[in-house]
C-alpha cells in the first residue's frame, strides 16, 4: 500500500504543480497533497449502508460536508479508509427531491482538496408544477419537466410527437402509445444532436384535454434558409429521392433529408414521386434541413428510381465517430473535418465498415509501389453522412450491386455527387474517378472529367451524370466508382483523394 500511496501523491503533486519541499512550513503537519479513490458516490433515497472510499495525503486532512452525509473518520493521515453514509432522505415519510452534496477532504491549500460528488436518489417531481411546451424549451438542460395535456400525433420508434395545441414536443420514450392519445410526461428536458429541445421521459399518466395540430408552415421557399428553435409542423413540396426531399428552384437543387418517419409512414414507397411531404423541423445541418416525416400528399410517379444510397442511414455512427462526433469536409469547407476510419465508429459492436458490407456493397484499395497495403476499411473515412477516399499514396473505391429489376430497353442515367480533396496549399488533388458497369461479363467504362476546381476556392459538391445506354445494365450488375486507371494506382504516389455522396441509378425515359 505504501508504494500505491506514494505513487498517488507525487501524481497528485505533479499535476496540481505542487512541490513537497516547496509547501508552507508554518503548518507542517497539514496535508499538501490529497487524492480520494473516487470522485463519485451514488446512493438510494433510504436503506444505505455507506460507502468505503481510500483517502491518500503526505500529512494530515479534515472533512468537510453537510449534516445529511456522515463521514468516518472525519480527519485522517496517510492512507485513511472512509466510511461515507447519507441519511434516509424522506420528508413527512416519504421521498424528498433528489440531492447533492461536494464532501471535501482539505489541506491546507484550495489546490490540495479532494473532491467527492455524493448523490441521493428522491422523488425529483416532488414540488415540481406542470408547464407549458414554451416554458421546457426555455429550462435549461436537465431542468426537470411535467407537461399535461398532450395529444400524440406522430408515435416514431424510440419516441413520440405530440402537441399542446400551440407547440409540438419530441419526447424520446420507448412506450406503446397511438396517435390521438391524451398524456401528461414527467421528465427531464434536453437537446438534440441538432441543440433541439426535447424531453426524455421517465413516465407517463393517461388522460387530459385533446389538442389539435396546429397547421403546417409551407417551407418550399425557405428549404436554404428556415431555421426554428422550436418543433414546428411543416410541408415541403418536392420529389422524395431515397430519403431525401428535392426541391428544385432555378438556380440550384436543394434536399430536405427525412431522419425518421411516423410508424407506419414509408417514405421510401414513394420514391421519385411528387410530394407535398408533411413532418416537424428537426434542425438544420447545412445544407440539408431535417425534417421527421408523418405523412405526404401524393401526386404521383414522377421519375424511376432503380437504386438510390446517400449514406444518411449512417448518421450513427457519424455521431460517434471516433470519440469525437465525424465532420463534413465539404459543407464546411474545412479540410480538417473529423473522418474516422470505417473500421472505428460502432454502434452496437458494429463498425460503419461492416454495415456497410452488410448491404452488399465493397470497398476497393490499392496503394502506390513504395506503400505497404492497407485493409480498405483502413484508406475509407466517413464523414456527415458520406464518404471519404484515400490519402496520399492510398487510392480506395466502392462497388454498389444492383438487384432491383430494371427496363434494359430505355437505358439508365447514374448520377452521383462527388468532390475531389483541397491540399493545405490551396491546390487541388487532381483526382479523376471512373464508374465501371459491368453487367453479364461485360465491363464498361465511363471516366469522369478531373474535379474543376481552382486553387483556393471553397468545397462544393460536383453533380456527375452518366448515361449508360440500353442493354448495359440490369438486374444483377455491379456499379463501381473508384480512380482512374492512371491513378489506380498513382507509381508516383501522389495524393488523390474524394467525396461521394447521393449516388442513384433512375430509368432515361
Amino acid at each position: 500500500m505504501k508504494k500505491i500511496y506514494n505513487i498517488c501523491i507525487f501524481a497528485l503533486a505533479a499535476l496540481i504543480g505542487v512541490s513537497f519541499t516547496g509547501c508552507n512550513d508554518d503548518d507542517p503537519d497539514v496535508a499538501k497533497a490529497v487524492l480520494a479513490s473516487a470522485s463519485n458516490l451514488n446512493y438510494e433515497a433510504t436503506e444505505n449502508p455507506g460507502q468505503i472510499i481510500t483517502v491518500y495525503s503526505d500529512a494530515t486532512w479534515t472533512c468537510e460536508h453537510p449534516d445529511w452525509v456522515t463521514v468516518e473518520p472525519e480527519t485522517g493521515s496517510g492512507t485513511t479508509e472512509v466510511r461515507i453514509s447519507v441519511a434516509d432522505n424522506l420528508r413527512d415519510g416519504t421521498p424528498d427531491n433528489p440531492r447533492k452534496a461536494d464532501v471535501i477532504f482539505k489541506g491546507v491549500t484550495k489546490a490540495s482538496e479532494a473532491h467527492v460528488i455524493v448523490r441521493q436518489d428522491g422523488d425529483k417531481f416532488r414540488d415540481v408544477q406542470p408547464i407549458s411546451i414554451s416554458d421546457m424549451e426555455a429550462s435549461p438542460e436537465e431542468a426537470v419537466a411535467i407537461i399535461k395535456n398532450l395529444t400524440v400525433v406522430a408515435p416514431i420508434p424510440g419516441a413520440i410527437i405530440a402537441t399542446d395545441g400551440e407547440k409540438n414536443v419530441y419526447i424520446q420514450a420507448d412506450t406503446a402509445v397511438v396517435a390521438g392519445d391524451v398524456l401528461t410526461v414527467y421528465g427531464e428536458k434536453s437537446n438534440d444532436t441538432q441543440n433541439m429541445p426535447i424531453v426524455i421521459a421517465d413516465f407517463f399518466a393517461n388522460g387530459g384535454t385533446k389538442s389539435s395540430l396546429p397547421a403546417a408552415v409551407n417551407i418550399t421557399d425557405q428549404i436554404d434558409t428556415y431555421t426554428s428553435g422550436t418543433r414546428t409542423y411543416v410541408a415541403i413540396d418536392g420529389k422524395v429521392d431515397g430519403n431525401n426531399i428535392v426541391v428544385k428552384s432555378d438556380d440550384a437543387v436543394n434536399h430536405g433529408v427525412v431522419l425518421a418517419s411516423a410508424n407506419g409512414f414509408d417514405v421510401k414507397a414513394l420514391n421519385g414521386h411528387d410530394v407535398t411531404m408533411y413532418g416537424f423541423y428537426a434542425g438544420t445541418a447545412s445544407p440539408a434541413l431535417n425534417i421527421i416525416a408523418t405523412s405526404a400528399d401524393d401526386r404521383g410517379l414522377i421519375e424511376t428510381i432503380y437504386f438510390s444510397e446517400d449514406f444518411e442511414w449512417l448518421a450513427p455512427w457519424a455521431a460517434i465517430g471516433n470519440g469525437t462526433a465525424c465532420g463534413s469536409t465539404v459543407e464546411a469547407n474545412d479540410p480538417n473535418a473529423n473522418a474516422p476510419q470505417m473500421a472505428t465508429p460502432k454502434v452496437e459492436g458494429v463498425s460503419a465498415y461492416q454495415a456497410l458490407t452488410a448491404k452488399g456493397y465493397e470497398l476497393l484499395a490499392t496503394c502506390a509501389p513504395n506503400k505497404s497495403a492497407r485493409k480498405p476499411e483502413a484508406q475509407t473515412y466517413l464523414q456527415t453522412n458520406y464518404l471519404k477516399f484515400g490519402l496520399t499514396g492510398y487510392y480506395s473505391g466502392i462497388v454498389f450491386p444492383i438487384s432491383e429489376d430494371i427496363d434494359s430497353s430505355i437505358g439508365s442515367i447514374l448520377s452521383f455527387d462527388w468532390c475531389s480533396m483541397r491540399q493545405g496549399s490551396g491546390a487541388w488533388d487532381a483526382t479523376e474517378i471512373v464508374v465501371i458497369v459491368n453487367y453479364r461479363g461485360q465491363e464498361t467504362q465511363y471516366p469522369i472529367a478531373v474535379s474543376p476546381f481552382v486553387t483556393n476556392e471553397a468545397y462544393r459538391w460536383v453533380n456527375e451524370k452518366v448515361e449508360i445506354p440500353a442493354g448495359a445494365i440490369g438486374s444483377g450488375a455491379t456499379i463501381t466508382i473508384r480512380n482512374a486507371d492512371s491513378q489506380w494506382p498513382s507509381a508516383a504516389g501522389s495524393a488523390f483523394r474524394w467525396f461521394l455522396d447521393n449516388v442513384k441509378l433512375i430509368a432515361n425515359d
